[in-house]
């Protein structure tokens, strides 16, 4: 470790002199910035992992930032560093050596192995980004489970969630007081960011459209409420607790549908598995329907959207019979789309959106790549039940709730590319990683607190 360092400073007084002699002064300076990163990054890599959490909501602001394009790859760069960092890290911020892979490494090497050999056979600009889109963020995971979040990092990861949560709400709230006219003003554009369902405006706060906006305040409320449930003597948790109907305006401002039926579906998991008192929320919130304006539920509510998407998926339903290995990485969604602009090819009639991740998947990677989806996701919700189950205080509440948002994002999935929509896939992943940490040997569960997964072993495998 010290000729690493030795070496880094011999280098950085190098390129200090080279660049006074060349008359750039700003270089020494960026590189004094980095090599200091770089040193808070080995120390502890968790650091690189709270640090893409924090910033990870404000990434559309960039929209408006008149930053180089280059810019917008920051979040890779945080990524790649906190993984090299981990190499380097001391003993003590690794996780305990000779562990078991978690019960999903198999579903993720089989669905990364698929990828990887339809990539082969697209070019290598959809290859490239396919590729990046869908499984970048798995090297997220990776780093948690070399470098966990444990303790006092985990209940900093809890606190950023709920801070950019309520302040992602705001946002989104403001800008229905603000309209689409002054938002188009600060640079925001029309039908891509600035959108509107019938005659309403949708809000997308910090985030680059609606969408991001109402699934990540989803998934905040289903990590957080627990959470703040379980200890409501601590500040934090009172004043997030007191927050809710911020977090619900800012949900409904969204009109995002496939977060209010995810937002649901966690909800009643929650309930049901072992805080009672939000299963009162289900009548409150039909209620609080009747007042809601009739033009508002009445566009929200509408089936026009949900025929719009069952049209796209029967007209491609076909083609996938024809091709039940796939179409190819990145052939649909944002990754098409990325590709279409990246390679400046006209086709001559818009890319296919089937807002719909599991057609998407069966469209691209066909048979097998969906195979290993719903194999992913079935293992993710029982292996993080059941470490929801092994742990206790604060552990035991996230893990819960990362269950309830793995559940909610199976739901999203039938209507929103859920995993092509930044930073749901990077949320995906780092709590995919997270809950790894907390997974332990079915010896080792408390009795009578065996998980949806042991009760589905038959009998004579169990210890």
């Amino acid at each position: 470790m010290t000729r690493v360092w030795v070496g880094a400073a011999a280098a950085l007084m190098l390129v200090t002199v080279g660049a006074a002699m060349a008359g750039v002064v700003w270089l020494p300076l960026a590189l004094a910035i980095l090599v200091a990163v770089g040193a808070a990054l080995i120390r502890r890599p968790q650091r690189g992992l709270l640090l893409v959490a924090a910033l990870t909501p404000y990434n559309g602001l960039l929209l408006i930032s008149h930053l180089p394009t280059a810019a917008t790859y920051w979040k890779e760069l945080v990524v790649l560093a906190t993984m090299g960092a981990g190499l380097l890290s001391p003993q003590e911020t690794r996780a305990d050596p000779g562990r078991k892979l978690p019960g999903w490494a198999p579903a993720v090497g089989g669905w990364l192995v698929v990828g990887l050999v339809s990539a082969v056979g697209v070019g290598l600009i959809q290859a490239y980004t396919g590729y990046r889109i869908d499984f970048f963020y798995v090297l997220l995971a990776v780093a948690i489970w070399r470098n966990p979040l444990r303790g006092r990092d985990l209940d900093r990861l809890v606190s950023i969630l709920m801070l950019n949560g309520v302040i992602t709400s705001l946002v989104g709230i403001l800008q229905q007081v603000l309209g689409a006219g002054r938002l188009n003003s600060l640079g925001y554009q029309y039908n891509s960011v600035i959108r509107f369902s019938g005659s309403h405006l949708r809000s997308f706060s910090t985030f680059n459209q609606p969408f991001p906006f109402g699934l990540y305040v989803m998934i905040v409320l289903l990590v957080g409420v627990p959470v703040a449930l379980s200890d409501r003597s601590r500040l934090r948790n009172r004043l997030f607790l007191a927050c809710l109907p911020i977090l619900g305006v800012g949900i409904l401002t969204s009109l995002v549908r496939a977060a209010w039926l995810g937002l649901g579906v966690g909800i009643v998991f929650l309930g049901l598995r072992r805080h009672r008192i939000l299963l009162s929320v289900i009548p409150l919130a039909l209620v609080a329907l009747l007042y809601v304006p009739g033009s508002l539920t009445n566009t929200a509510l509408s089936s026009s959207s949900f025929q719009d998407r069952t049209n796209t998926w029967s007209q491609n339903f076909d083609h996938v019979l024809v091709h039940p290995l796939g179409e190819g990485i990145g052939s649909t969604g944002s990754a098409a789309a990325k590709t279409a602009a990246l390679t400046a090819v006209a086709t001559g009639s818009p890319t296919l959106q089937p807002d719909n991740y599991y057609f998407s998947t069966l469209y691209e990677l066909g048979v097998p790549g969906l195979y290993f989806l719903v194999l992913l996701l079935l293992a993710a919700i029982l292996e993080t039940d059941r470490a929801a189950r092994r742990t206790i205080g604060l552990e035991s509440e996230v893990c819960l709730g990362i269950t309830a948002s793995f559940l909610a994002a199976a739901v999203a999935m039938t209507v929103a590319t859920y995993l092509q929509i930044y930073p749901m896939d990077l949320t995906f992943w780092m709590f995919l990683g997270i809950s790894a940490t907390y997974s332990v040997r079915q010896a080792d569960a408390p009795v009578g607190q065996r998980s949806l997964a042991d009760r589905l072993r038959p009998a004579t495998t169990r210890s």
